[in-house]
């Protein structure tokens, strides 16, 4: 196999390896946004009980 085929794979496999890794962090962002909206509206919830005791 000529070098030059063997860098164009190589970039390749560069160019789809790192567009998988950048989905992967939007995915872990967007689950880390959840849970800490979640952890807000329980920390609301609790302090407006314990106002209310």
């Amino acid at each position: 196999m000529d070098i030059t085929w063997l860098l164009v794979v190589l970039i390749l496999i560069v160019l789809f390896a790192s567009i998988s890794i950048v989905g992967a962090l939007r995915r872990i962002r967007a689950a880390s946004e959840k849970a800490l909206a979640i952890l807000e509206d329980q920390s609301a919830r609790q302090a407006t009980e314990n106002s209310s005791q």
